[in-house]
Protein backbone atom coordinates (compact mmCIF):
# COMPACT_ATOMS: atom_id res chain seq x y z
CA UNK A 1 0.00 0.00 0.00
CA UNK A 2 2.79 2.42 0.84
CA UNK A 3 4.71 1.86 -2.61
CA UNK A 4 1.31 2.59 -4.17
CA UNK A 5 0.75 5.72 -2.21
CA UNK A 6 4.91 6.60 -3.45
CA UNK A 7 3.91 6.25 -6.68
CA UNK A 8 0.59 8.40 -7.10
CA UNK A 9 2.44 11.14 -5.62
CA UNK A 10 5.39 10.83 -7.35
CA UNK A 11 3.40 10.83 -10.71
CA UNK A 12 0.94 13.74 -9.35
CA UNK A 13 4.34 15.73 -8.83
CA UNK A 14 5.61 14.72 -12.51
CA UNK A 15 2.63 16.02 -13.49
CA UNK A 16 2.75 19.34 -11.63
CA UNK A 17 5.90 20.21 -12.96
CA UNK A 18 5.20 19.45 -16.65
CA UNK A 19 2.33 21.90 -16.26
CA UNK A 20 4.67 24.60 -14.61
CA UNK A 21 6.97 23.95 -17.17
CA UNK A 22 9.76 22.34 -15.27
CA UNK A 23 11.66 20.12 -16.53
CA UNK A 24 11.39 16.12 -14.79
CA UNK A 25 14.54 14.72 -14.37
CA UNK A 26 13.25 11.23 -12.93
CA UNK A 27 10.79 11.26 -16.65
CA UNK A 28 13.85 12.21 -18.16
CA UNK A 29 16.00 9.02 -16.89
CA UNK A 30 13.16 6.75 -17.22
CA UNK A 31 12.77 7.76 -21.07
CA UNK A 32 16.20 7.16 -21.51
CA UNK A 33 16.14 3.43 -20.28
CA UNK A 34 13.09 2.69 -21.80
CA UNK A 35 14.13 4.28 -25.33
CA UNK A 36 17.73 4.69 -25.64
CA UNK A 37 18.91 1.68 -23.23
CA UNK A 38 23.02 2.15 -24.01
CA UNK A 39 23.51 4.88 -24.46
CA UNK A 40 25.20 7.78 -22.80
CA UNK A 41 22.85 9.77 -20.19
CA UNK A 42 23.20 13.49 -19.33
CA UNK A 43 23.81 14.13 -15.65
CA UNK A 44 21.67 16.25 -13.61
CA UNK A 45 23.13 19.70 -14.05
CA UNK A 46 23.89 19.13 -17.76
CA UNK A 47 20.27 18.30 -18.11
CA UNK A 48 18.84 21.28 -16.15
CA UNK A 49 21.87 23.53 -18.03
CA UNK A 50 19.69 22.36 -21.56
CA UNK A 51 16.64 22.53 -20.48
CA UNK A 52 17.34 26.50 -19.57
CA UNK A 53 18.96 26.97 -23.22
CA UNK A 54 16.20 25.45 -25.29
CA UNK A 55 13.62 27.38 -23.08
CA UNK A 56 15.44 30.34 -23.31
CA UNK A 57 17.78 30.46 -25.77
CA UNK A 58 21.27 32.02 -24.95
CA UNK A 59 20.23 35.49 -24.53
CA UNK A 60 19.02 36.81 -21.27
CA UNK A 61 15.41 36.41 -19.78
CA UNK A 62 13.88 40.15 -18.71
CA UNK A 63 10.29 40.91 -19.26
CA UNK A 64 10.81 44.69 -19.67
Amino acid sequence: MRTEAGGWLRRALGAVRRMAGMPDYAAYLEHRRRHHPGEAVSGEREYYAEYVTARYGDSPTRCC
